[in-house]
């Protein structure tokens, strides 16, 4: 059972979440094939960044997918675990809501 300590509607939450971004993971959880969202190290930027998060597609895993969280002054690695029958449907209807810049 300790393996579901940290999940909490499909998103672990052992590690902090760039503000903003918790509402957006937990609808990439909701996604027909994805089995979890794993929000890995945050990062600060010297730069201002974009005012509201967002998310962008970085490249695919083995397991899914490593997307970059960008938000204010800070970027975090996403990593979206997806069932391997499903990984271009899972893709494909990122980019099509709009989840992904």
């Amino acid at each position: 059972m300790t393996r579901f300590r940290y999940v909490k509607h499909g998103v672990k939450r052992k590690h902090g979440i760039i503000e903003g971004m918790l509402p957006l993971l937990e609808q990439i959880s909701e996604i027909e094939g994805v089995e979890k969202v794993i929000p890995a190290s945050i990062s600060h930027s010297p730069s201002i960044g974009i005012r509201h998060p967002e998310l962008r597609f970085q490249r695919e895993t083995p397991s899914g997918f490593k997307l970059l969280a960008h938000s204010k002054r800070s970027i975090q690695e996403i990593f979206v675990v997806v069932e391997r029958s499903k990984k271009e449907e899972v893709k494909h209807k990122l980019k099509e809501q709009n989840m992904l810049k």
